[in-house]
């Protein structure tokens, strides 16, 4: 009995986490599945033979993986690009994406069928080719047909050519729908050019999340086999890379976001103390005539000398510059905003205080990046303080300028 009970109870579990996991996919695929379901309630009007116009999009009759993804991503693109849910419920903006297969026949789709389940998407809201009347709307002038993954439409298909508008497509070009806007390159994926597509239009930050790319990518890995490097320039090329490139950056933006904000978070780095925050990302240059020292810091100047203490920090300074034995000493500060923005400082410390002016005089004259002379009220004597207005600039691009300054003294 204590057995069926553990083992009831395991059940229950396991039967739970893919109930969370579900829950997690679909919130984390919300402005796709927000699209697939509006997809779904337009056909579903559709269907009525209505006197107005519809957008379709559709990959080839072969509905492979390439095309049946092909086409959500393109319309996925079209929709949000004519910025449909700006304007909710005018359809003139809106594009279906429509599985070119019967919708009895998506299982025998094994991989694209296992695909859609694993990310939540239910295959029985999806459109396929035989949900609505498209000779209807096509011999009525009201149909307009984007086509990914081929460029000229099936022999069972061609009564919609007139509607054909655009085209994504890798195949050789049939020269057909003379009239059509057509985008054609090889690659080893019709998806990829939908994903650069995506970016080409900037979309990518409002529509693309970790999930929605691992739910896209799918053909791209299929297609180029993993991007098996002996195929390079037969079965893939660089539209594929490209696409693959833009999408790790999307997949990794939250834990690079994550390493950010620990990496320059101003409490913790001013909880570890003064003394730990110049030490911790510190370099020693050897110029002519100097020893220098670069701190980089993730707190602003002022922050700084709020909440250590003025007095407290030139004691530091000076601590650091008699145990290393240098002749002078820079902070440099990378502040990230809210905003996404980068605040760059850089702090001048020498206690020769008219070299310190020669320096300053050179610096001013040689630094190529636009920059801000900041007062450092009560200590001007042996302090240079400057305002970059660069977000680039860094410890790398600054060593160079007083190495230089330097070897000219």
């Amino acid at each position: 009995m204590f057995a069926f009970n553990y083992y009831k109870i395991i059940f229950q579990i396991f039967l739970l986490n893919k109930i969370l996991i579900k829950k997690y996919l679909r919130l984390k695929m919300n402005s796709l599945i927000k699209f697939l379901n509006e997809a779904h309630t337009a056909a579903e009007i559709y269907k009525l033979n209505i006197d107005e116009k519809i957008n379709i999009c559709i990959g080839n009759v072969s509905c492979d993986m390439d095309s049946a993804i092909g086409a959500i991503i393109l319309a996925y693109n079209m929709t949000y690009k004519d910025r449909y849910f700006d304007d909710y419920g005018n359809y003139d903006n809106f594009w279906i994406p429509v599985i070119n297969c019967a919708r009895k026949e998506i299982d025998a789709r094994i991989d694209i069928s296992f695909h859609l389940k694993t990310h939540g998407i239910d295959t029985n809201k999806l459109v396929y080719i035989d949900d609505l009347d498209i000779n209807y709307y096509s011999e009525n002038n009201l149909l307009k047909l984007a086509i990914i993954d081929h460029n000229k439409l099936d022999l069972s298909q061609e009564k919609w050519s007139e509607s054909v508008i655009f085209i994504l497509d890798h195949h050789v070009d049939m020269k057909d729908h003379p009239k059509a806007e057509k985008i054609l390159q090889f690659c080893g994926s019709a998806c990829s050019m939908g994903i650069n597509l995506i970016f080409q239009n900037n979309l990518d930050e409002e529509i693309l999340t970790k999930e929605i790319c691992q739910f896209f990518v799918a053909a791209i890995l299929i297609d180029t086999e993993n991007f098996k490097p002996s195929l390079k320039g037969t079965k893939w090329g660089d539209p594929d890379e490209l696409a693959m490139f833009r999408i790790n950056r999307v997949m990794m933006r939250s834990y690079y976001h994550d390493l950010i904000l620990k990496k320059t978070d101003r409490k913790l780095n001013l909880d570890l103390g003064l003394e730990l925050m110049l030490k911790k990302d510190y370099k020693n240059y050897q110029w002519k005539n100097c020893i220098a020292g670069i701190s980089v810091v993730f707190n602003p100047m002022h922050e700084i000398m709020s909440y250590f203490g003025v007095d407290d920090l030139i004691v530091k300074i000076k601590k650091r510059m008699t145990d290393n034995d240098l002749d002078i000493y820079s902070i440099i500060t990378q502040t990230y905003l809210k905003t996404g923005e980068v605040c760059r400082e850089i702090m001048i410390y020498d206690e020769d205080s008219q070299r310190l002016k020669t320096i300053t005089d050179s610096f001013e004259k040689q630094c190529i990046y636009p920059f801000q002379r900041k007062k450092f009220t009560g200590f001007a004597k042996n302090f240079s303080f400057y305002l970059f207005k660069d977000e680039s600039v860094s410890r790398k691009k600054i060593e160079p300028i007083l190495k230089d300054i330097f070897d000219k003294l």
